[in-house]
C-alpha cells in the first residue's frame, strides 16, 4: 500500500470502488444464475424461442435490405459507384438467384409477405415468450414450496409465514416476468445485429463510430443501473413488510374492532402501504432518469454522427440520409433493450430472495426417511432425558425430562400454560429433535430418518384446528384420499360430527368457507378429529383438542376416544382436569419436566400433590373415580 493510499480520503474512495465492484459481480452471479435456471425449463423450448427470433429478425433486416432496391426501381438514382452500389448489385443478384426478376411489384410482394410473417412470427414468439415466463415461474415456485415443507419444523417455524407467502407470489411473479424481459432483450439484440450488418455496408467508419458512442454511453450509465438494483432491493423488502402487516392486521381483525383500534390499525397499515409506494417511485424515479440521459446521449450521438459522416468522412449525402433513417428506427429498439435491461436487473433482488430462501431451506430438509413399517410401536415410546430450547439463549422448554407412553394405553399431560406439553407432543411426533437424551419406540431411537415414516402412523389433534377452504369431504380426504363413503361416515360418527354434518346444506359436499368460517370452532375441533381418527393412527394425540366442546360433548367424544384404547395410543394434553380423569396415566408437566404420575386414584390421594391442587383450583373434587367410564364396541375400520 502506498503512502497516499493509506489517507483516510483515500481509504473510504477505495472502500467505495470495493463496494461498487462487489456489487456489479453479485449482478453478474446473479444474471448468470438467472440463465442457468431459465435454461432448466427446457433447453429444446428455448431453441425453439430463439429460432423465432432469429426468423423475426431476419424478415425486418431482409425487409431492410430490400429497401434500397425498391428505390432503385422506383426511379430514384442511387448511383453504381462505391458500397451502395456494390450493395444494390449483391442484393438484386440474390433476387435473381431465386428465380424473381426485381420489378416494382415482385418486390412489394415480397415486402408485404415479409410484413404479414413478421406479424405472424411476432404472434407466436409472444406467446412462446409467456409460456416459458409462466414455465420458469411455476419451476420457482414449486422449488421453493417443496423445499419449505421438506425442512425442518424447528427451522420452519422461526420463519414468518407472511416472509414465505411474499415469496411464493409476489417475488416469483417478479422472478417470472423478467424471464420475457430477458428473451425480449435477446430478441431486440438480435434485431440491432441484423442492422448494424446492414450499416456496416453502407458506411463502415460512420458505423464504427456510432458503437463507439453507444459503448461510451452505456459505461457511463452503470452507476445509474447499479442504482436501480438497489431500488428493486428496496422494493422487495417494503413488499415483504407489506406483505407481514397485511396478514397481521386482517388476523387481528376482530380484535381491533373488539378495542376500536380499527383507525390505529387503518394508519399502520397506510404507513407501510405508503413506504412501498414510495420504493416504487424510486424504482421509477431511477429508471426514467436513465432513460433521459439515455434518449439525451442518443441525440448526441445522432449530431455526432452527421457532423463526421458529413465534413470529415464525406460519406455520400443519399447514404447520411439512409443512415439517419436507420439510425431513427434502431434507437428505439435500442433504448428499449436498456429499458429491458434495466427491468432485468430490477427483478433480479427477488430472484436473489427467492433462491436464497430456497437454499436455506433446502439446506434445513429433513431425511426422507424409512419405510412405514420400520416402527411398530408394540410395547412402549420412551423420552429418555431429553431436554429441548427453541433458541440457544433461551431457557429449556423442556429439561432432562423422562416420560413412557405404553402402547395401547390412554395417556395424559396436564400442566399450566407454557409447561412443556405440546412441545413433548411435537418431541413424540418427530417434529422436534432433541438437545440432549433421546426419544425411542420399542427401543429404537426416532431420529430424523425415521421421523416422516413415524409420523405416517400419527393422528394430531391441535387446539387451534387446521382446515382447508373446500367441503367436508375434501377436508377429510385429506387426512386419507383412499377413504371410502363407509370410513367417512364412520370416523364422523365416532367424533360426534355425523349429526351437524347432516344437517348441512349439502352434507358432506358442503363448503366451509376459509379455515372452516361457516361453522362454530367446537364443529371444527370435531372435524379434526373425524380426520385424525380416519388416518387410524397408532398414535393419537390431542392437543386441547376438545376445549371449545360443551361438556355433553367432551363426554361423548372422551367415551369414544378412552374405547380406543388397547388398540390405538392415546396421549391427550389438557388444561381441564376433568378431561383426564380417565386416563390410565397423567403426567403433571412443570416447567418442561414431570412433577409427578400416576393415575387418577394415585394423584388425587396426594393431598399436597400437584394434581390435587389443580382439582382444588377447578373447583373439582379430588376423589377416587366411582366407577370405570362405559365402553363402547369399536374397531379400526
Amino acid at each position: 500500500m502506498t503512502a497516499a493510499s493509506s489517507l483516510p480520503g483515500f481509504r473510504d474512495a477505495d472502500h467505495a470502488d470495493s463496494a461498487v465492484r462487489q456489487r456489479e459481480s453479485l449482478v453478474t452471479k446473479t444474471l448468470v444464475a438467472y440463465i442457468r435456471t431459465l435454461l432448466e425449463v427446457g433447453r429444446l423450448r428455448l431453441a425453439g424461442a430463439l429460432a423465432l427470433m432469429l426468423l423475426l429478425s431476419l424478415t425486418e433486416g431482409v425487409g431492410l435490405a430490400l429497401l434500397l432496391p425498391l428505390l432503385q426501381v422506383a426511379g430514384l438514382d442511387l448511383g453504381a459507384q462505391g458500397s451502395l452500389g456494390r450493395y444494390e448489385r449483391t442484393i438484386a443478384g440474390a433476387i435473381q438467384a431465386l428465380g424473381l426478376h426485381p420489378s416494382l411489384l415482385v418486390l412489394l410482394i415480397v415486402f408485404a409477405g415479409l410484413v404479414g410473417a413478421r406479424a405472424v412470427l411476432g404472434q407466436w414468439q409472444n406467446v412462446t415468450f409467456y409460456s416459458i415466463q409462466q414455465s420458469f415461474g411455476l419451476l420457482l415456485r414449486r422449488r421453493l414450496y417443496h423445499a419449505i415443507a421438506n425442512a425442518r419444523w424447528l427451522f420452519v417455524s422461526r420463519l414468518h409465514s407472511a416472509d414465505l407467502t411474499h415469496a411464493l407470489t409476489a417475488e416469483v411473479e417478479r422472478a417470472e416476468v423478467a424471464g420475457s424481459q430477458l428473451l425480449g432483450l435477446v430478441s431486440r439484440l438480435l434485431l440491432l445485429a441484423l442492422y448494424l450488418a446492414v450499416a456496416l455496408v453502407v458506411s463502415a467508419p460512420t458505423t464504427a463510430l456510432v458503437v463507439g458512442c453507444g459503448i461510451l454511453l452505456v459505461l457511463m450509465l452503470r452507476r445509474r443501473t447499479r442504482l436501480l438494483h438497489d431500488a428493486g432491493a428496496d422494493f422487495s423488502r417494503r413488499t415483504r413488510d407489506l406483505y407481514a402487516a397485511a396478514v397481521e392486521h386482517l388476523q387481528g381483525l376482530k380484535a381491533a374492532r373488539m378495542y376500536s383500534a380499527q383507525e390505529r390499525n387503518f394508519e399502520s397499515f397506510a404507513n407501510v402501504s405508503a413506504e412501498v409506494a414510495r420504493s416504487g417511485v424510486e424504482i421509477m424515479r431511477q429508471g426514467t432518469a436513465v432513460g433521459t440521459l439515455f434518449e439525451l446521449g442518443s441525440v448526441a450521438i445522432l449530431a455526432v454522427l452527421i457532423y463526421v459522416a458529413l465534413r470529415m468522412l464525406e460519406v455520400a449525402p443519399f447514404a447520411v440520409l439512409l443512415l439517419l433513417g436507420m439510425f431513427v428506427r434502431v434507437t428505439p429498439s435500442v433504448m428499449l433493450c436498456h429499458h429491458l435491461y434495466r427491468e432485468l436487473v430490477q427483478a433480479m433482488p427477488a430472484f436473489e430472495n427467492v433462491m436464497g430462501l430456497t437454499a436455506r431451506c433446502a439446506a434445513e430438509a429433513e431425511p426422507a426417511g424409512a419405510p412405514p413399517a420400520a416402527l411398530e410401536f408394540a410395547g412402549a415410546l420412551r423420552l429418555e432425558r431429553v431436554s429441548f430450547s427453541y433458541q440457544p439463549d433461551k431457557p429449556p422448554a423442556v429439561r432432562e425430562l423422562d416420560l413412557v407412553v405404553p402402547a395401547g394405553e390412554f395417556v395424559a399431560l396436564v400442566g399450566t400454560s407454557g409447561a412443556g406439553k405440546s412441545t413433548i407432543a411435537d418431541l413424540m411426533c418427530g417434529l422436534l429433535v432433541p438437545a440432549a437424551g433421546r426419544v425411542t419406540i420399542d427401543g429404537a431411537v426416532l431420529d430424523q430418518e425415521r421421523a416422516r415414516a413415524w409420523r405416517a402412523q400419527v393422528g394430531y389433534v391441535a387446539q387451534d384446528t387446521h382446515l382447508f377452504r373446500g367441503t367436508v369431504r375434501d377436508n377429510l380426504l385429506w387426512a386419507r384420499p383412499d377413504a371410502g363413503e363407509a370410513e367417512l361416515r364412520a370416523a364422523l360418527a365416532l367424533a360426534e360430527a355425523a349429526a351437524f354434518v347432516d344437517a348441512l346444506p349439502q352434507g358432506l359436499d358442503t363448503p366451509i368457507g376459509e379455515r372452516g368460517a361457516t361453522i362454530s370452532q367446537g364443529e371444527r375441533q370435531r372435524l379434526a378429529l373425524a380426520r385424525a381418527l380416519l388416518r387410524r393412527p397408532r398414535l393419537l394425540i390431542l392437543d386441547e383438542a376438545t376445549n371449545s366442546l360443551d361438556a355433553h360433548t367432551e363426554q361423548r367424544i372422551l367415551t369414544t376416544v378412552d374405547a380406543l384404547r388397547g388398540e390405538t395410543t392415546i396421549v391427550m394434553i389438557a388444561h381441564r382436569i376433568a378431561a383426564v380423569r380417565y386416563a390410565g396415566l397423567i403426567y403433571v408437566i412443570e416447567g418442561g419436566a414431570v412433577a409427578e404420575s400416576g393415575n387418577w386414584d394415585e394423584l388425587c390421594a396426594r393431598e399436597h400433590g400437584r394434581l390435587h391442587a389443580m382439582c382444588l383450583s377447578q373447583g373439582i373434587a379430588p376423589a377416587p373415580l366411582a366407577a370405570p367410564p362405559p365402553q363402547v364396541a369399536l374397531r379400526r375400520a
